[in-house]
């Protein structure tokens, strides 16, 4: 009931708040503008190569920066990106996609689940649609073995691209909501399964990740083929391959993962260079910024906008909350070296001048 509340409050809050946009915007302030990200652009062209079956859940597509960024040890930058629960067509995530490769990077973009590896041609889909592409086997669906897609997947990708075993690769792995557990328990299954080192990452970072399918909630149809996924991959166990920095980059209005349902669980990190921050909704102005499970997705036009708000607790959109907090996150632990545990935001003004709402830090290790 708690959940179904919170759903509905956050759901009238953001069409209040956009239907007052669409009347008054104008007269309203303005978030800050999209950063200038010319200087850093250093590959402007880069090609898409795609790899796999879909229906396999061996589908993956690999961003190739034609001018690679070597940083200053000289060597290739990777991106292992993790979507999440449901959300495996890159359209969803392809802004951030495309400022990373345009940045140097490498960018691996697993589809660890079966079907939807890109939108409906007719641009809509219903949730019974979703699932049966995801679900369509019948078979009860396995975190592990999801997991271990997007583990084969990206391996057999890192050697077709010219990332064998032998290549020194600094390897980072970023992943939202139920892909952020993947990326989390990424170091273990490198190590447990004998993959190339160069797979283990340097640092991780996550959007709103799920500690457990159980801890996170959904209604519907969407929460049932959740309820149904078996919670086989273990963070009391594989978080002790957390030797990195890692930085949880949660959104305080989340109703699909609570803050709260990582107060136990962020103690199974085995590092104590760890911090979970929590950026604030904030509605001062338009376009708003919410806090949302969505907040790390740019494009979720496959559902209708209230379908998507009821369901996935958020409309993506690419906004100040990507590019002055998750974004910024993973481009300053790559290209400045910063450690994830250590990471402040900047989040700008708004055009009255009022800053807008700060990150705060919920969890810290040490």
């Amino acid at each position: 009931m708690s959940m179904l509340l919170s759903d509905l409050r956050t759901t009238f809050g953001y069409l209040v708040q956009d239907g007052l946009c669409r009347l008054v915007g104008p007269l309203r302030p303005k978030a800050p503008p999209r950063p200038d990200y010319s200087a850093v652009y250093t590959s402007p062209d880069f090609t898409v190569e795609r790899f796999g079956k879909c229906q396999a859940g061996s589908y993956i597509e690999v961003y190739r920066p034609g001018t690679p960024w070597l940083g200053q040890n000289g060597r290739p930058k990777a991106v292992i990106f993790l979507h999440g629960f449901v959300l495996g067509a890159s359209q969803i995530y392809r802004a951030h996609l495309e400022h990373l490769v345009r940045q140097g990077y490498t960018v691996f973009f697993p589809n660890f689940q079966t079907g939807f590896c890109s939108f409906p041609a007719r641009g809509l889909m219903t949730v019974a649609e979703l699932l049966d592409e995801v679900f369509g086997d019948g078979l009860r669906p396995s975190q592990e073995t999801w997991m271990k897609n997007a583990l084969a997947s990206v391996s057999d990708a890192y050697a077709r691209v010219g990332f064998g075993p032998d290549v020194a690769v600094d390897t980072y792995v970023y992943g939202h909501s139920l892909g952020g557990l993947f990326a989390l328990s990424w170091p273990w299954y490198v190590t447990e399964d004998g993959l190339p080192a160069n797979l283990m990452p340097l640092q991780v970072v996550t959007a709103d990740p799920v500690p457990s399918s159980s801890a996170a909630s959904a209604p519907g149809q969407i929460g049932q083929a959740l309820d149904s996924l078996q919670d086989d991959v273990n963070l009391a166990v594989t978080g002790k391959a957390l030797t990195m920095p890692v930085a949880i980059l949660h959104g305080d209005a989340d109703w699909i993962v609570p803050k709260s349902e990582w107060d136990t669980p962020f103690g199974a990190i085995a590092t104590d260079r760890k911090r979970m921050y929590l950026s604030q909704t904030d509605t001062h102005g338009c376009p708003g910024h919410f806090a949302n499970h969505e907040q790390a997705t740019d494009d979720t036009s496959f559902f209708r906008p209230l379908l998507s708000l009821l369901l996935l607790d958020g409309v993506g959109a690419e906004d100040t909350l990507d590019w002055r907090y998750l974004w910024s996150a993973l481009d300053r632990v790559i290209r400045e070296g910063a450690r994830a545990d250590q990471l402040d935001f900047d989040m700008g003004q708004w055009s009255d001048g009022r800053p807008v709402r700060p990150v705060e830090v919920y969890l810290s290790g040490g």
